[in-house]
Parts: structure tokens; C-alpha cells; sequence
């Protein structure tokens, strides 16, 4: 039953970037990115993890996109993928060597790089922030109603999608009026 919800999703968005970005080489660039969105969350819900199939030709075609896509240099993408998994590889790390577990799987982490490949580095900040902000809460929520323990596996691709795709149609907006809302403290 959640193929009509892909579907819809897919119209949706492809609805919404030919709003924002017309017939031009961004339709579709980034109409690839949020189909691979979908599909990992889809997954990710699923069976808890994210295809490398999927978010490591993203980092490709992401990084490659950048030498069309005029708002987002090489460098800036190159960046991204290093910062996007840079960091949620050093949080997974960390986790590991506090806890002696695995508390992240690389398929979040690469499908952070992928997400940084198309957004670039600027958009790893907000990223996260909407992520675990929105991760946090909904977890909270499911682990009160079903009554789970703070170990309770959650996938965390789904959040990482969601919080990209404000990115892709907000990202600026957001982060100007947070940078106005923080100036005036």
C-alpha cells in the first residue's frame, strides 16, 4: 500500500521543483535527488537500512551536478560530502566508543555525504539541526506510546530526507530569518 504514496510524493515534488526551478537543468537534478529521498525513506522505514545502491551514486551524480547547477559550485559540493559524513561518521564513532555499540548505521552517514553532494556544505548545518530536532521529538513520542527503552532502533534516514528537502525548498529562507532572529537575541 505505500506505492500509491510514493507516487503521490514524487508528483508532488516534481510539482513543486518545476514551481521553483522551471524546466531548467535543476528539474531535473534535483528531481533525482528527491526520488532517491523517497526511496530511502521508504527503505530505511521498512527495514532499517539505506541502500549503498542508492546514496553513493547520489554522491556521484550530486558532485557532478555541481559543474551545472549554478548555485552550487564543485567546492562547495565536495565540501558537503566531506562534512556530511564527516560528521555524522565522527557522532557514530563517539557513540561507539562511549557506549560499545553501534548507535548509527554508514547508511546514514553516506546518505548525509549525498545530501551535502547536492546541497553543499552550507546546507549540512540546518540539516542536522532539523533533523535530530524532528528525529528527537518523533522518537520520544513512539518510545512513550509503545513503551520502548532509550535503545529502541529508529531509523534516522527518513529525518535526514525530510530535513533535505526543506533544505532544497526553504534552506534560505530558514537559515536568514535564524540568523536575524539570533542577531537580535
Amino acid at each position: 500500500m505505500q506505492y500509491p504514496l510514493v507516487e503521490l510524493l514524487s508528483g508532488l515534488l516534481a510539482l513543486a521543483l518545476w514551481y521553483k526551478y522551471g524546466l531548467g537543468p535543476e528539474i531535473f537534478i534535483y528531481f533525482y535527488f528527491t526520488a532517491c529521498l523517497i526511496i530511502v525513506t521508504f527503505i530505511d522505514l521498512a527495514h532499517q537500512i539505506i541502500p549503498d545502491a542508492v546514496s553513493l551514486p547520489g554522491v556521484a551524480l550530486g558532485f557532478l551536478s555541481s559543474f551545472l547547477l549554478p548555485e552550487l559550485s564543485w567546492r562547495d559540493s565536495l565540501l558537503g560530502i566531506l562534512m556530511g559524513g564527516g560528521i555524522l561518521f565522527l557522532v557514530a564513532w563517539g557513540y561507539y566508543i562511549i557506549a560499545r555499540r553501534e548507535g548509527m548505521g554508514g547508511g546514514d552517514i553516506k546518505l548525509l555525504a549525498m545530501i551535502g553532494a547536492f546541497l553543499g556544505w552550507q546546507a549540512i548545518p540546518l540539516v542536522i539541526l532539523l533533523s535530530a530536532a524532528v528525529g528527537s521529538i518523533t522518537g520520544l513520542a513512539i518510545m512513550s506510546v509503545q513503551k520502548g527503552d532509550r535503545h529502541m532502533a529508529i531509523p534516522y534516514g527518513p529525518f535526514l530526507a525530510g530535513a533535505a528537502l526543506i533544505t532544497l525548498f526553504w534552506g534560505r529562507e530558514l537559515t536568514a530569518w535564524y540568523l536575524v532572529f539570533i542577531s537580535r537575541g
